[in-house]
């Protein structure tokens, strides 16, 4: 009786079953068509799961690409509103320059602001509105396969019952 002692990573080794070697046809009868449909099976679900990740796929990325051109758009109006309101700046400031009397440099400064207000509000209206859109493009494709989704899952649910 030898008391050598094994490895400790002995203790956690497990035969290995090698899958290549399986002779289905050793099984039983019953045995076989219990394997049969359980790969059937796996291979149907599998694909199920491979279909639903690749439409997944396809809607985030549709996602991101319109998230991405609302993202440009949005950058390209924010431009164009600084260009607008630089130069309705530079252009009150020559004004400005130009006044003669102190009343004329208050009325063009009144002017000035009630135009830069209704300016900046129209301006905060268009991107609002803008920014509406890009939101409601982004989430379509999410909304689209989630509604799908559901239609299947209640599908099934009325097949089974």
């Amino acid at each position: 009786m030898s008391t050598a002692k094994k490895p400790a990573y002995d203790a956690f080794q497990f035969p290995q079953f090698d899958v290549s070697n399986f002779d289905i046809a050793k099984l039983s009868e019953g045995y076989r068509d219990f394997a049969e449909k359980a790969m059937s099976q796996s291979t149907e679900v599998y694909e199920k799961y491979k279909t639903a990740a690749e439409e997944a796929t396809a809607s985030a990325q549709k996602s991101f690409d319109a998230m991405r051109e609302g993202v440009a758009v949005m950058s390209a109006k924010a431009i164009e509103n600084t260009k607008t309101n630089t130069e309705a700046g530079v252009a009150f400031v020559e004004k400005l320059a130009a006044a003669k009397t102190f009343a004329e440099v208050l009325e063009l400064q009144g002017e000035f602001f009630r135009s830069a207000f209704e300016t900046l509000a129209s301006q905060a209206k268009e991107t609002q509105d803008l920014a509406v859109k890009v939101g409601e493009k982004t989430v379509a494709p999410a909304k689209a396969a989630t509604q799908k989704a559901v239609a299947e899952v209640t599908k099934a649910v009325e097949k089974a019952a």
